[in-house]
């Protein structure tokens, strides 16, 4: 749940979409760093995508009159900035396949850990100053 509450932490205008995701990503390496599922340098795991067996997918995405709605993330290689009115879903999460294959260098998964899958959605409105989490009164 920390990932999730520091990536919202990056929703307001003005900010790059694609902090939201990187925050999370740091976030969630430092914890499978304390669990001993990734091992190394942390910069060097972000940058060669080494927690990619265990996050393979985006934070998020924008949300509108369809579950995805179309935008643009990216132009180029600048990330969309964010305007107020924009709504999108910050959900992070991990998962531990039964059958994953740690990424060279890494170490095998324990046993414990195989089939674990946790993933927690928030839908977040960018407000003029900051934003509002749309579905905060939904239990976690």
């Amino acid at each position: 749940m920390l990932a999730q509450t520091q990536a919202i932490s990056q929703v307001y205008p003005g900010n790059p979409y694609s902090k939201i995701h990187e925050t999370a990503v740091r976030v969630l390496v430092e914890g499978l760093m304390d669990l001993k599922l990734l091992v190394g340098d942390i910069e060097e795991i972000i940058k060669e995508e080494k927690y990619k067996p265990f996050y393979m997918h985006r934070t998020g995405h924008w949300l509108g009159l369809d579950l995805h709605d179309v935008g643009v993330y990216q132009y180029g290689e600048n990330p969309q900035v964010l305007q107020a009115g924009q709504v999108l879903t910050v959900e992070p999460g991990i998962y531990i396949s039964p059958h994953i294959k740690p990424v060279e260098g890494q170490p095998e998964v324990p046993e414990k850990w195989r089939g674990i899958g946790v993933r927690i959605e928030d839908d977040v409105l960018v407000t003029v100053d900051n934003h509002e989490v749309l579905t905060a009164g939904v239990p976690k």
